[in-house]
């Protein structure tokens, strides 16, 4: 009789193995268990799950002396261990009552009803025992059980009658009930253990390929979903590295890019009713997946031979397009394409996004050039006219002259379109200013330029002028002398120096204080303008250095050599 016991036992815990594995695949199981905190039904539903299992091993088990030799507390203090008290104590009291309501009046119906509830809530006491040594848990949980064995025959001597019958099924069972459910409960807990395990570094290896897919994919991603070329470099990266039959992307009207030999057939860039799955996953804002399709639709041929797997790309909480994917007909489970594809689909809507708030930025900082130099302009041409206007009556020879060097130089800058130049043509700018300048001071004016014909950059245009003109009219002309400006540019460690110093007496400390706070007055905008150009381009390093005496002012701006953002705004203007 022992050994059909030990026989059955074994073919039990078996069974219960088994039923760990299937219960894993179920999604309230594993919603269940990878949720810190679940609500009054999930635990009512879980204490009925393994209250089930309990009672499956009630039937499961083999007779003995009036008594069921069982391996019912594999599945009460499992879930108590897995569940909490609640679960725990749940599954033993449905358990327990099945036990008693299929043996009313057998002499340990009573006492095996207990001693199940009991087990349950020892489990559940024990649950966060167990997760925080997860080392030591094959031991402790067979230790935890040991114990509850031992509870539950020391119930059956006390409740079940005559003693002499219980303590002979108690001699009888309690070996090997005390030494598999031990076992039991341990591969049980441990079966949910390494199927989750295994699901976290499987979502692990997703999300690395999610994250390794849009690391790609960002420099094609920041043209945006119009820029055919790019898009079309992004689908096949994601197909290659995602091993998917194909790829497809849309917006809210065409298709904009495939990948896939699959999808050859397919029309790109062409306003034509949409798929169904793209349109609902629009509609939805939620993933889609489609096995078939209408003969009219244009994914019609690829759903004969694969399946669908679409998710919506947004921009601001709104839909703007869709991302397919194609895979293979035959799986049982679309659950992980379904992540994949939600998770790169976020990631893509994101880097959208982000290229749409650049693009924005660039053309809100073209706007804020476009008014600064509109300032600039007017402001040199009405110190020009007053230059010009000064020889007028005296010698209105030289007066043509200049009106002749004022109308070319203003024809050269009404033409050009571009918002970064050459310093070379930056200082045809300068020079036609000075040639107005030493046309009206004449000898009390001495300029010296030293610019290396080796020195070639690109600066904003009009950044010099207000410059030299402030060197000229605040502080060359300001001395009772001959005033003299000095123009020097020299490369230094990746960036061109350029200064431009006067024998003034210098600037005065209240207006160097509004400079640099930003708190020139409106009517000022020589320098502040300068002053704002340079760090909206440059950055904040690269502002005016201004060193001021009463010996003079030496102005220095600063040209890093890589100009990301002027050449970004240089392709914007044309």
């Amino acid at each position: 009789m022992i050994i059909d016991i030990f026989k059955n036992i074994i073919l039990n815990m078996s069974l219960m193995v088994l039923i760990a594995y299937l219960l894993t695949k179920l999604q309230l199981v594993k919603t269940f268990i990878a949720t810190d905190t679940a609500d009054k039904k999930r635990k009512l539903a879980m204490s009925v799950i393994f209250g089930l299992v309990g009672i499956l091993s009630t039937y499961t088990g083999i007779r003995v002396n009036g008594a069921i030799a069982n391996t019912r507390v594999i599945g009460v203090i499992a879930g108590g261990i897995l569940g909490g008290p609640i679960v725990g104590i749940g599954a033993g009291i449905i358990a327990g009552l099945h036990r008693y309501l299929t043996d009313i009046g057998g002499f340990t119906a009573v006492a095996c009803a207990l001693s199940t509830a009991v087990e349950g809530c020892i489990g559940g006491l024990f649950s966060k025992y167990v997760k925080k040594h997860e080392k030591d848990s094959w031991m402790t949980i067979a230790m935890i059980t040991t114990l509850a064995e031992f509870i539950q025959m020391g119930i059956i001597l006390l409740i079940a009658k005559p003693f002499q019958d219980a303590w002979n099924l108690v001699q009888m069972i309690s070996i090997p009930m005390i030494l598999f459910n031990s076992v039991g409960v341990a591969i049980f807990v441990k079966v949910f253990d390494s199927v989750f395990i295994e699901q976290d570094r499987e979502a692990g290896d997703r999300i690395r390929l999610v994250m390794d897919i849009a690391d790609r994919c960002l420099p094609n991603l920041r043209k945006g979903l119009y820029d055919r070329k790019s898009l079309d470099e992004a689908t096949e990266i994601i197909r290659s590295h995602a091993s998917v039959s194909g790829v497809a992307v849309t917006d809210r009207r065409m298709i904009l890019s495939i990948a896939g030999s699959e999808l050859k057939r397919l029309h790109v860039y062409q306003e034509r009713p949409l798929p169904q799955i793209v349109q609902e996953a629009i509609r939805t804002g939620q993933v889609q997946i489609a096995e078939e399709a209408d003969a009219r639709d244009d994914f019609f041929e690829c759903l004969t031979r694969l399946t669908a797997v679409c998710a919506p790309l947004t921009q601001r909480g709104e839909v703007i397009g869709a991302l397919v994917l194609f895979i293979s007909k035959f799986k049982l489970s679309h659950e992980v394409e379904q992540e994949f594809i939600s998770g790169l689909a976020k990631l893509f809507s994101t880097q959208l996004e982000l290229s749409q708030l650049e693009y924005q930025k660039k053309l809100r900082q073209k706007a804020e050039f476009e008014a600064l130099q509109s300032q600039i302009n007017p402001h040199f041409l009405f110190n020009a006219l007053s230059t010009i206007t000064s020889f007028c009556r005296e010698k209105p020879e030289r007066a043509r002259e200049l009106l002749i060097v004022l109308s070319n130089y203003f024809r050269k800058t009404l033409q050009s379109e571009h918002y970064m130049i050459s310093l070379s043509e930056e200082l045809e700018h300068v020079n036609a200013y000075l040639e107005l300048e030493k046309a009206r001071f004449e000898e009390k004016l001495v300029i010296r330029e030293d610019v290396p014909a080796g020195i070639s950059c690109i600066v904003p245009s009009f950044i010099l002028q207000p410059i030299v003109e402030n060197a000229v009219k605040h502080g060359a002309m300001s001395t009772a002398g001959v005033g003299k400006v000095y123009i020097t540019a020299r490369d230094q460690y990746g960036v061109t120096r350029i200064a431009v110093r006067d024998n003034g007496s210098g600037i005065p400390d209240s207006i160097l204080k509004k400079l640099r706070g930003g708190t020139m007055d409106k009517n000022s905008v020589g320098l502040a303008n300068v002053q704002k150009r340079l760090k909206s381009i440059y950055g904040e390093p690269y502002g005016l250095q201004i060193r001021s005496s009463r010996r003079g002012t030496e102005i220095i701006i600063r040209i890093p050599h890589k100009i990301t953002g002027g050449e970004l705004l240089e392709t914007r203007s044309h």
